[in-house]
């Protein structure tokens, strides 16, 4: 099971950094650990990188697209699919969505990779990529 962590990144941050996902990788990774003596930094670094989310634009596109599908739950900001192939729950938060996951690449991401600048994050597993490349390569 993979745990995601996706991130809508402003467009100044996305111009420096779309080319050296590394260091934003990092940044997010030192932010996601820092301490509660640090957090008044971690929280104005956060809010200069990221860009919150629409919650009910979010929660509305996912249902709309699936709520005609017996695999698919929601409950208010979380989103489950659980069929024979996918065991995928999608919370939405303000700050970020965090995707809980069997799979490498959950159908969830086709559904988001239209969104601008979401940048995906696996901090247990070291992994991290911006979704509209990484889909736009997994479906050629």
């Amino acid at each position: 099971m993979r745990t995601y962590y996706l991130f809508r990144i402003n467009e100044s941050f996305y111009n420096l950094y779309c080319n050296k996902t590394f260091y934003l990788y990092k940044m997010l990774e030192e932010i996601s650990r820092s301490s509660e003596n640090d957090f008044k930094i971690s929280y104005r670094l956060f809010n200069q990188i990221a860009i919150p989310y629409n919650k009910s634009y979010i929660n509305s596109l996912l249902y709309k697209k699936y709520m005609y599908n017996s695999n698919y739950e929601k409950i208010l900001d979380r989103h489950k699919l659980n069929d024979e192939v996918e065991r995928t729950k999608l919370t939405v938060f303000t700050t970020y969505i965090k995707v809980k996951s069997n799979k490498n690449i959950p159908i969830f991401f086709k559904d988001l990779k239209d969104e601008i600048n979401i940048f995906v994050c696996d901090f247990n597993n070291k992994d991290y990529f911006f979704l509209n490349k990484a889909i736009s390569k997994s479906l050629v």
